[in-house]
């Protein structure tokens, strides 16, 4: 079975706490892939954010519609801000004939991440 990993952000409502870490999911399919990665995000689709030309943020869709989610404030390599709502999860670009497709987080991006990631937790949406 193919799988993804994925590096998670979040600061879930419960417990107030920061809840960072990998995780595998199913990479059969596109369908499977897209299924998976709504699951984590408890969204029923989900939004892309360039971080870089390497990695992409994936956010709930409907996130700024929702109470209770963290709102970020991050900062990319390049200097964009990005202001994001939930749960983030942090996978790698891959160029194809026809799309770009997702791959596996490197231990390395996760590194990169712990030492410079510029991000802020600016509150909780109501």
């Amino acid at each position: 079975m193919n799988q993804l990993k994925i590096y998670y952000i979040d600061f879930p409502e419960k417990t107030m706490q920061y809840d960072v870490g990998t995780v595998l999911i199913n990479n059969e399919n596109n369908q499977v892939q897209n299924a998976e990665i709504c699951c984590l995000l408890n969204a029923e689709s989900y939004d892309i954010a360039d971080y870089s030309d390497e990695i992409s943020i994936l956010v709930d869709d409907n996130g700024f519609y929702k109470s209770g989610l963290p709102v970020w404030s991050i900062k990319t390599p390049d200097g964009i801000s990005l202001e994001l709502i939930g749960k983030l999860l942090f996978v790698r670009n891959i160029e194809t004939e026809y799309s770009i497709d997702f791959v596996s987080i490197k231990a390395e991006d996760i590194f990169d991440f712990r030492i410079g990631l510029k991000i802020e937790l600016k509150g909780m949406k109501k």
